[in-house]
């Protein structure tokens, strides 16, 4: 098994081990299940979040925001910009049509741009002091500042579970408590879903000591 996942990429749950390749092992198999299970929780964080903030963008510019080049995009800074832009024609050539829907742009774009969004770069130009309660209209204490450091800590668990990178190193509890104050502020009904379907608690009981 340690030859099929590298000597370096093992060598990190070894070192964790104290060496001790059977532990070391299970905790291997741990971190994929806790992976596993935070994968709808993850799943309903990052679609909601799209979506509200194209909802967002449609209100403050127009349906066709990612062409809209005056104001929309001119707005975004620079690696927004050209994330956009590297979106927009990908699915142009992809889908051979000029201008590409938004709703395909808006699904292509990564979690990353989204996150942005709620940076202090957007402090002014979304004027979030008053608008923040159209992405996360259920959670009043909820300000610029504390959204983006959910959803940047979301998106570097969201990253390390794409990429098979282990999580046991990092405060699972709170991340998990942050996602779930991010999606109920978002959309109770979401929440209530990816609450029912998530098994984090009962795998994160059995993490191996």
């Amino acid at each position: 098994m340690k030859d099929s996942l590298s000597a370096p990429r093992f060598g990190r749950y070894l070192a964790s081990c104290d060496g001790d390749e059977a532990q070391a092992i299970r905790l291997y198999q741990w971190n994929s299940l806790i992976s596993q299970s935070l994968y709808v929780y993850i799943q309903c964080w990052e679609i909601c979040l799209r979506n509200k903030l194209n909802n967002f963008l449609c209100w403050k510019y127009n349906q066709a925001w990612p062409y809209d080049e005056r104001r929309a995009v001119r707005n975004l800074k620079f690696d927004d910009q050209r994330r956009l832009r590297d979106c927009r024609l990908r699915q142009e050539a992809s889908r051979h049509i000029s201008p590409a829907p938004t709703n395909v742009i808006v699904a292509d774009l990564s979690a990353g741009f989204w996150v942005s969004l709620l940076s202090s770069k957007y402090e002014i130009p979304y004027s979030w002091r008053y608008n923040l309660p159209r992405i996360f209209p259920n959670d009043s204490s909820l300000d610029r500042p504390a959204a983006w450091e959910i959803c940047d800590n979301t998106l570097t668990l969201r990253n390390r579970m794409a990429h098979h990178e282990p999580l046991y190193d990092l405060p699972l509890e709170t991340r998990y408590r942050e996602l779930q104050r991010a999606v109920s502020a978002m959309c109770l009904g979401t929440h209530a879903f990816a609450d029912a379907n998530c098994t984090f608690r009962s795998v994160m009981a059995k993490r191996p000591t």
